[in-house]
């Protein structure tokens, strides 16, 4: 596996154990959903644009990943892992993070 699944406690200790220039903040929900509530910091990606996105993320710097359930942070997680990136998802999404 080239990526980790972290629970709502190791999301928590990653997001502080890096300064916000360093950490590459993703959140894979609807655009309403990132309107309503986010992770300070995250930006809003879709997964379907995946291959434009990730282009521009900085393989030097971690990814942080979350979505609503957990899938397509995962989904992300597995791509983004593949081609090199240091990367982690929420598992279960962002209702556990809450």
């Amino acid at each position: 596996m080239k990526y980790k699944l972290l629970s709502k406690n190791e999301f928590k200790r990653v997001l502080s154990s890096y300064p916000s220039e360093q950490m590459q903040l993703i959140d894979l929900r609807e655009p309403e959903e990132y309107n309503y509530w986010h992770v300070s910091g995250a930006v809003n990606y879709s997964y379907e644009t995946i291959e434009e996105w990730s282009k521009t993320l900085n393989i030097r710097y971690p990814v942080l990943l979350y979505c609503s359930h957990g899938n397509e942070s995962i989904r992300a997680a597995r791509y983004l892992g593949s081609r090199g990136y240091q990367v982690a998802s929420l598992i279960g999404g962002v209702g556990v993070r809450k």
